[in-house]
């Protein structure tokens, strides 16, 4: 994904032509959706499951609707977590809320180092950990 600043104040991002767009929910598939780039096709209440941890996969997730009509959930394995802001809690979601969502909002994540939680290692916007 690029995106340009213009000196007007107006940005636009351009999402890779090989992104995939899912509608509803959807389970991630390490063996073949590794290195994919995903977006929520502009619907609301999208969850991306993601499976078991195995090391040196990463899977970016983008939003595309419009500022404030949808969020997009990012849910690990019940027995893994997602390190964001120093919290990495097993079976607890990452939320790009539809309050404080916009075009453009992403996160990359990589399972670097070990099986215990997946890392956010690239990010824009406002993700909340599910309480």
């Amino acid at each position: 994904m690029r995106t340009t600043k213009y000196p007007n104040g107006i940005e636009s991002f351009l999402v890779d032509n090989d992104a995939e767009a899912k509608n509803s929910a959807y389970t991630v598939v390490i063996t073949t959706d590794s290195g994919k780039t995903f977006t929520n096709g502009e619907t609301d209440g999208v969850v991306f499951t993601l499976p078991g941890i195995e090391i040196g996969n990463t899977i970016t997730f983008i939003n595309t609707a419009p500022y404030g009509q949808a969020d997009l959930t990012i849910s690990p394995d019940a027995s893994d977590g997602i390190t964001y802001i120093n919290d990495s809690t097993d079976d607890k979601d990452l939320i790009l809320t539809k309050s404080t969502s916009n075009t453009g909002d992403y996160v990359t994540l990589a399972s670097l180092d070990g099986v215990v939680a997946w890392q956010v290692v690239d990010v824009r916007g406002v993700w909340t950990k599910e309480p």
